[in-house]
């Protein structure tokens, strides 16, 4: 049965103090963006004007939150009979025969990736401050660590733009993706996948599995594997232009990079956001898979063994992914910072000559790149997917890793200090301003009991197995959903779905075990 989350335990005082900190300091982030955007401060606001700006970032704010929210709630619909909500939800009956067609899940997925981390880098340049900015009434230091930094931003991108949607998604899906927007976005998805701008990955996931790739030779006709093949060598030529670009501009120190750091430190720094961005995609697609291996398999590797035992201890399920979420997006803005290139053609000298700008490139191409999306286009794929098919592929090696403890111990911390804690304030208000109701209210019959709590215990990219899936059976490709049925999570804890505490219903006096 579906628990009831109409009733929440008594708060404590320890967790009021950390609704107030909470809300303070999102009040303060979103005062300080928008003083910055009204001095039109921002690379945005100074391109076009404040008020463009301004309403840039709440359009894209709101956007991710209906990317991230509508991720979990078309994967966790997949056993739903979708006749039952037909006449009730009709744009959510629309949304779930669009996505749940064929391969259209794992290709929305795909291209939502690349949607979301497209967002973090365009809230990046709405709402971080140059250089040399200058906002009136504002006191410069508390400018410079908060928007300067990109700090303010983030809280705000994380509060309102993930974590609420995510809250909202986990028991009111239905009522989430009903909406036209959701559709569009839906087919906006699906259109960046079907685009081939991504598909440099499959290549990778080919690399991987051999049946994936006899799969790719019988399943298609001559045409179709041209067209295919073609998208995939055309994404790995642009992912290639995409890193020497990026390259390029930090050796020449032409990037948003913050000032002061040497070229090996900037280097140094963009591969480790690099990898340490993977090992957190990664983390959630292994542990789920180890747990699903035979114990005698689980039992050969210790240390993974270990790290999976931590991760589904007692409640520290939903701790890490909250606070993995949190460094998913920090790592996100500071690769923004990092790849985005800053170099404007109109201040060269002569502007007949291009040696000024990255690689020699013409003016209209140095603007192109001044948008982000070379850097974009890397963190998607390279710092995303690849790991997602890494962690799929070699889940007992990626586990087993003595940095991957190490991070999960980071997320458990970060959750705890309960600084984001007002996302669940916010998701309420939320909720009862558009009237969100329970799943429960609108299925009937055995789909009313359909236990939905690994959706519940973080909607945000639980469901990523469906992307990484290498090719090896169709069962894997849905391995989410059937966990979903069954509420056998892990091998390490209870089968009860209670061990999982959920998102919309978060316990007071829970404790994390390090």
């Amino acid at each position: 049965m579906t628990p009831d989350h109409s009733t929440r335990e008594p708060t404590t005082w320890i967790q009021k103090v950390q609704y107030v900190v909470s809300l303070t300091l999102l009040g303060m982030c979103v005062a300080l963006c928008t003083a910055g955007i009204l001095a039109n401060q921002t690379p945005v606001a100074g391109a076009t004007n404040s008020a463009i700006a301004l309403v840039l970032m709440w359009v894209l704010i709101l956007w991710l939150g209906v990317l991230e929210g509508g991720q979990g709630s078309l994967v966790g619909l997949q056993p739903v009979d979708s006749d039952q909500f037909k006449f009730s939800h009709p744009h959510a009956f629309a949304c779930t025969e669009l996505a749940h067609k064929g391969d259209n899940l794992n290709r929305f997925i795909v291209g939502r990736q690349f949607l979301v981390v497209l967002v973090v880098f365009l809230l990046n340049m709405a709402c971080t401050v140059v250089d040399d900015f200058d906002v009136p009434g504002v006191p410069h230091a508390l400018m410079s660590s908060m928007v300067a930094s990109g700090l303010a931003v983030m809280i705000i991108t994380v509060m309102l733009g993930q974590l609420a949607a995510e809250v909202n998604a986990t028991n009111c899906m239905l009522d989430f993706i009903n909406s036209r927007i959701v559709w569009i976005t839906t087919w906006v998805c699906l259109a960046i996948e079907a685009s081939g701008l991504l598909h440099s990955v499959y290549l990778v996931q080919c690399f991987f599995s051999n049946e994936s790739m006899s799969k790719e030779s019988t399943d298609k006709t001559f045409e179709q594997k041209v067209w295919y093949w073609g998208r995939v060598g055309l994404s790995a030529i642009l992912l290639a232009v995409a890193m020497a670009v990026t390259c390029a501009a930090l050796w020449h120190d032409e990037t948003t990079m913050y000032p002061g750091l040497t070229t090996m430190a900037s280097f140094a720094l963009f591969f480790g956001l690099v990898c340490f961005l993977g090992l957190l995609e990664g983390i959630q697609i292994a542990a789920f898979a180890v747990v699903k291996l035979p114990t005698h398999i689980v039992r050969a590797s210790p240390a993974a063994e270990a790290n999976c035992d931590l991760v589904f201890r007692g409640r520290n399920f939903k701790a890490v992914l909250i606070g993995r979420q949190i460094c998913v997006t920090t790592s996100m803005f500071l690769l923004a910072r990092i790849t985005t290139t800053n170099v404007n053609p109109n201040d060269l000298i002569d502007t007949s000559a291009t040696d000024s700008t990255v690689l020699g490139m013409p003016s209209c191409i140095q603007n192109f790149f001044n948008t982000g999306l070379p850097g974009a286009l890397i963190t998607t794929i390279v710092a995303s997917l690849w790991w997602r098919i890494l962690a799929a592929s070699f889940p007992i090696a990626f586990m087993g890793n003595s940095v991957v403890s190490w991070t999960i111990r980071l997320c458990l911390c970060l959750e705890a200090t309960g600084v984001f804690s007002s996302a669940w304030l916010m998701a309420d208000g939320i909720k009862w301003i558009l009237r969100f109701q329970p799943d429960d209210v609108y299925l009937s019959g055995g789909d009313k009991d359909i236990d939905l709590e690994l959706n519940k215990c973080g909607a945000d990219d639980s469901q990523t197995l469906l992307t990484v899936s290498t090719g090896k059976s169709d069962s894997e490709s849905t391995f989410l959903t059937n966990s979903l049925s069954n509420g056998n999570f892990s091998t390490y804890g209870s089968n009860s779905s209670e061990e999982f505490d959920t998102l919309s219903n978060p316990c007071p006096n829970s404790s994390l075990e390090f």
